[in-house]
């Protein structure tokens, strides 16, 4: 069983290079069909069992929001407010896109979308300022990443489905972890550009600080209206996504007066094209995760932390060596919904928490957006700024190291993500 499933996912996906999806489907009906006695008839049952799930819901909903608020010239107004703040300082431009991405993230929950609605911006600004190509390109590449740790996040959204944790609880951790990336960005950021010779900006006047903080308050009141309503008991995450979409199309269509009746159903149908390649992945990975289960390849997984779950630290160390092999091949939402339910099982029972196991795995699967030799990041990067594959990959190498030392400060002290979720949620660990 185990040379079939190996072999349906190497001819699959590495020999012809199909799409993820087909290759993860593809390859669950080639073992299904050769290997047991299981009726092939009950995979599609399973295929759309994976989205029978309410708090998926809130992926579209997310995303219609996000591309709306994007459309309807958030993202300019978000880098004036962002720049009159920091500019002035040391690397003030650099500091401006990870901010941004901060931001931007809090109101997209998207890595992908955030370089292609920030860096269109910021990579000319950063050009004309003096940083180098390299630094601009591997800085906005990797800044991108906190738009999936800094709630709402779709990955966390994935993971709470899965794993019956508090998707609230998740929310709270990733603004803990989101903060570690950007001071951990910003400080290289300014030692870059002391070392480089960059120019500081003048100091923004308290009037020009007020009249970007006017422009842009409507556009951060979404995440005040979806945290505020998600901890105030009003709403769910996935009805405070939906609540998203009515205040994104009020804020862009009203006030901002940048999108009409005609844009909107664009982003409609480009958000509906989005979510859909999001949800059969979703689809797709419930059903090899099935695979894996009852064919016992679980067990043989789970087989080296089970021998070490008696130390959380060892355990965690695995599961980020794990996930981050695999998130070098695999994209976000599959590694989740493949490795979630095989590794839950001995973190819990090492005495790791869900909401740190949660902040840990979705962090480390948003690296993978990053990690040669399939990020998606850097596929989107590289389309986004006309930039060869292997020039954005030597970009974001030094980045990739920040990355993974955020992830170390995340894994192994882990009171800086659950400080908060402890506060609003009692009885977390």
């Amino acid at each position: 069983m185990t040379t079939v499933l190996t072999f349906g996912l190497l001819a699959l996906g590495l020999f012809l290079t199909l799409p993820m999806f087909i290759v993860l489907i593809g390859t669950s009906f080639i073992v299904f069909w050769l290997t047991t006695s299981i009726p092939l008839s009950i995979l599609p049952q399973r295929v759309f069992a994976g989205l029978e799930s309410f708090p998926l819901l809130a992926i579209p909903f997310f995303i219609f929001a996000a591309n709306i608020m994007g459309r309807g010239g958030l993202s300019t107004r978000l880098v004036a407010f962002v720049q009159t703040i920091v500019g002035h300082l040391p690397g003030g431009l650099g500091i401006t896109v990870v901010l941004t991405c901060v931001l931007f993230g809090s109101i997209t929950g998207s890595s992908a979308s955030t370089i292609v609605a920030v860096g269109g911006i910021l990579y000319p600004a950063l050009i004309a300022a003096g940083y180098s190509e390299r630094f601009s390109l591997g800085l906005l590449t990797s800044s991108a990443l906190i738009g999936m740790i800094i709630p709402p996040s779709n990955a966390m959204i994935v993971f709470g489905s899965i794993a019956n944790v508090s998707i609230g609880a998740l929310f709270m951790s990733g603004i803990g972890a989101g903060l570690v990336f950007a001071t951990v960005y910003s400080v290289y950021c300014m030692a870059w550009a002391t070392w480089a010779g960059v120019p500081r900006r003048p100091r923004a006047s308290l009037a020009e600080i007020f009249a970007a903080a006017r422009n842009v308050v409507w556009g951060l009141g979404m995440p005040l209206i979806i945290l505020g309503g998600i901890y105030g008991g009003v709403f769910t995450a996935t009805e405070a996504a939906a609540v998203a979409v009515g205040y994104a199309a009020f804020v862009c269509i009203v006030i901002y007066r940048q999108l009409d009746l005609s844009g909107l159903w664009e982003v409609a149908v480009d958000s509906a094209l989005a979510s859909a390649r999001i949800l059969i992945m979703v689809a797709a990975a419930s059903l090899f995760s099935w695979l894996l289960t009852v064919t016992g390849t679980t067990q043989k997984i789970v087989a080296p932390l089970t021998a070490v779950q008696d130390s959380p630290e060892q355990t965690m160390l695995l599961v980020n060596m794990v996930t981050l092999i695999c998130g070098m091949f695999v994209d976000v939402f599959s590694s989740l919904l493949i490795l979630v339910p095989i590794l839950l099982g001995p973190v819990m029972a090492s005495g790791v928490s869900g909401v740190q196991f949660g902040i840990v795995l979705s962090v480390n699967v948003d690296i993978g957006n990053i990690t040669p030799p399939f990020g998606l990041n850097l596929f989107v990067a590289s389309g986004a700024f006309d930039k060869p594959y292997l020039t954005i990959v030597r970009s974001v190498l030094p980045w990739l190291c920040l990355s993974l030392l955020c992830l170390a400060v995340i894994t192994y002290v882990p009171g800086i993500s659950l400080w908060l979720p402890r506060q609003l949620y009692p009885g977390i660990n």
